[in-house]
């Protein structure tokens, strides 16, 4: 049995019976995330916290893949999102990712000269280039780096292709804050100027059911 079902006179009208549905998550803490570093295409692995928060995730998954025969796993080929969707794998006894399943337009948004930094250290050196940075954020990029424009025009393909893998089942799909909150956008029809109004917590866990082409959000950041 599936998770629960809300009341059908307020939900979507005209559900598929089997639709394709999509657990997006997010890893868990990496190297960094103590000091409030900004990594986005720096590998950096999972810190024991973020092991730990991967298997507390796998109970919270549990419910939206029981009884699903076709279950498949992607992620970004990040490390700390492949150690990540490892951890899950071995807690919800799915098969791990293929070489196939690993998806390059999942990765993180690419800060260029900024990886590594962190808010504090950039207000103090660049206080001017951040604040116009965050006035335009779809635009603007870091130096070297990407803006949401970029990054949304490579994680919108990955995520049609993934939303293909999971009709008439599900998809498992490990990545980062910045391409969730893309793909959630999407879902919720709200435009890349709103990126930071979800939250994407270590291990967050996003349901999007796809009714032919029209998502549904079931979960956000849970």
């Amino acid at each position: 049995m599936t998770a629960e079902r809300g009341d059908p006179a307020v939900s979507l009208p005209g559900k598929e019976a089997r639709p394709a549905r999509l657990l997006l998550v997010r890893h868990g803490a990496a190297e960094g995330s103590a000091e409030g570093r900004l990594f986005g295409r720096t590998d950096v692995g999972l810190l024991p916290s973020g092991e730990a928060q991967m298997r507390g995730a796998a109970p919270r998954l549990g419910p939206w893949l029981a009884g699903e025969e076709r279950v498949r796993v992607f992620t970004s080929p990040l490390r700390r999102a492949r150690e990540s969707a490892r951890l899950l794998c071995e807690a919800l006894g799915l098969a791990p990712p293929g070489e196939g399943d690993v998806v390059p337009g999942l990765s993180e948004l690419d800060l260029g000269e900024w990886e590594g930094e962190t808010y504090a250290s950039l207000s103090a050196r660049e206080p001017e280039r951040l604040k116009a940075h965050y006035a335009d954020l779809v635009r603007s990029r870091p130096p070297a780096g990407e803006n949401l424009l970029d990054l949304a025009a490579r994680v919108r393909p990955a995520a049609g292709r993934l939303r293909e893998a999971a009709r008439g089942g599900v998809a498992l799909v490990v990545a980062h804050a910045a391409v969730n909150r893309v793909i959630l956008c999407d879902a919720l029809g709200a435009p890349l100027e709103n990126f930071f109004r979800i939250e994407q917590d270590f291990a967050a866990l996003n349901v999007i059911e796809y009714h032919g082409e029209t998502p549904l959000v079931r979960l956000l950041n849970g």
